[in-house]
């Protein structure tokens, strides 16, 4: 199907997925083992290639030098067959692999760190097994470039890189304080070498001969080995030394365990991703769960969460497929099935055939009975339509509801046991960030209350003059409200005070006009 919805023209062949499938599966199991074969079969190889090391080892010791170096070379020559056979494998399966394909991605793959260390090996192994003695016994300088390869060899143990990405992460995560470390232990080693150069130079010249012996006996020193060959032997170089010796060697332990911690840390680390990776498919689950629910509920319009519980309806036994059961093969069926093909569309006694069946319109027959073939039939001769499905009933989407809802319910439960922290460190780390939230949202809660009643504690006049809180708004609204009070109330006893004046003057009379302080009345009568 493509994007669209519509059947593609292009039809794999089942050859080429055979061989995409095998690419795949010798891929995995070099490169990513998984399962008791490939873990097996590596550790197989992990161990000859211990053996050939152990050999070389012996090869040096003179009781067993002769019969060690003859077992080596055969040895040798099996590994390389050995591993030039795993490599060419590596190489051709890594096709199976979009970045890998074609010339191109072959040679990306080859520049890989360890494909770069299997070619290395291998070649080397092949020009010191080419040198030999009597063809047999390997000469000394081709032996000792062969040990060199086969410690080089140890290393393409972990194809995957673990190991390094792992010390590399720590490395990287700490560069700041083992940088800092390595710089102050750097100086006290100068400082500590060149203090006991001056004062043993002339005391002791065997051993402090010039600055580079001192560095030698700083480095040893500050080092903790302690070979003993360079020593001060004045009071004052010796005292030089002690004191140097205790605050140099605190810096040059630094490093150890700020790369310990952060191994910990990091291991503590892939242990928590492990743990949340495995709350993925009970949230997967949970979440299709609910969604089925959603869509199975009465008020939803969906249409197509209940075609996943449709069958379509049985077809009773055709006579046109009753025939075929009889052919031994099916070659000696294609003359037959094209005959009947050619039948059923030009000859009217198929039409009449359908009215063997109980409904003619309804049931349909599903397949020709050609078993892989897959092409299907109907009893009257129409290929493109669909077989009819079972209507579900209420009572059967009552049901579906009731499962989906169990299903549900155990979904929440597996997603809540699968949220529990798995260390008692994880449940101080839960407490310890609640708190820090709680701690959060109080601040938050106090800053809105500051902004509401302003800061609490004040007694001062101008509390409430600032603007930013509401209290001080209300404040300045409810004194504005007074000052209008007070204003209507003097407006309403000017007009009392006038109204009676008005009312105490003789209708004969014209009043005269008075000014009264802040406002002038006229009245006529």
């Amino acid at each position: 199907m493509s994007l669209l919805g519509k059947p593609l023209n292009y039809r794999a062949n089942r050859r080429d997925a055979r061989y995409r499938r095998l690419q795949t599966r010798v891929y995995n199991f070099l490169e990513r083992p998984r399962g008791v074969q490939a873990i097996l079969y590596h550790i197989i190889v992990f161990f000859v290639v211990f053996s050939c090391l152990a050999l070389s080892v012996f090869a040096t010791i003179k009781e067993y030098q002769v019969q060690a170096e003859i077992l080596l070379f055969y040895m040798e020559i099996i590994v390389v067959v050995w591993f030039s056979i795993e490599f060419f494998l590596r190489l051709w399966s890594s096709g199976c692999r979009s970045r890998y394909q074609g010339w191109l991605g072959r040679l990306k793959f080859l520049q890989r760190p360890f494909c770069i260390v299997d070619v290395i090996t291998i070649a080397a192994s092949l020009v010191v097994l080419s040198v030999g003695v009597n063809g047999q016994v390997m000469a000394a300088s081709a032996l000792r470039g062969l040990r060199f390869f086969q410690i080089l060899r140890m290393v393409r143990m972990d194809r995957r890189g673990g190991t390094w990405k792992l010390l590399g992460s720590v490395v990287y995560a700490h560069r700041q304080e083992l940088i800092t470390t390595l710089y102050i232990g750097f100086l006290g080693l100068i400082f500590a070498s060149f203090l006991v150069y001056l004062a043993e130079k002339d005391a002791n010249p065997k051993n402090f001969s010039n600055f580079a012996d001192a560095l030698w006996w700083g480095v040893i020193t500050l080092c903790t080995v302690g070979y003993g060959d360079t020593v001060p032997a004045t009071w004052q170089g010796k005292l030089i030394a002690s004191f140097c010796a205790l605050l140099g060697i605190s810096f040059f332990a630094l490093p150890a365990g700020i790369l310990g911690s952060g191994f910990a840390l990091k291991v503590q680390q892939q242990q928590r991703q492990k743990h949340m990776i495995r709350r993925r498919q009970p949230a997967a689950t949970l979440i299709q769960c609910l969604w089925r629910c959603y869509a199975a509920d009465e008020h939803s319009l969906s249409v197509a969460t209940w075609k996943i519980h449709q069958i379509p309806l049985p077809s009773p036994p055709s006579m046109v497929s009753s025939s075929f059961k009889h052919n031994a093969s099916f070659v000696s069926r294609l003359p037959t099935i094209r005959r009947h093909k050619s039948t059923s569309f030009h000859s009217p006694l198929t039409k009449g055939a359908a009215g063997l069946t109980r409904n003619s319109g309804d049931v349909r027959a599903s397949s020709d009975n050609l078993g892989t073939s897959g092409n299907v039939q109907t009893l009257n001769g129409n290929e493109d339509e669909e077989p009819r499905y079972i209507q579900l009933t209420n009572q059967h989407k009552g049901a579906i509801r009731a499962i989906r809802k169990l299903k549900y319910f155990v979904a929440r439960r597996k997603f809540r046991e699968a949220l529990k922290p798995y260390d008692v460190k994880d449940v101080m780390e839960q407490y310890s960030s609640g708190h820090a939230d709680l701690l959060n949202r109080t601040r938050n809660l106090q800053y809105r209350l500051d902004q509401i009643l302003g800061k609490q504690g004040s007694k001062a006049k101008d509390v409430y003059a600032s603007k930013i809180s509401l209290a001080s708004r209300v404040v300045k609204i409810e004194r504005q409200v007074d000052d209008i009070e007070n204003k209507l109330d003097q407006f309403m006893e000017l007009y009392m005070e006038d109204r009676k004046r008005i009312l105490t003057i003789p209708l004969n009379q014209e009043p005269q006009p008075q000014i009264t302080s802040g406002t002038c009345v006229t009245s006529k009568v």
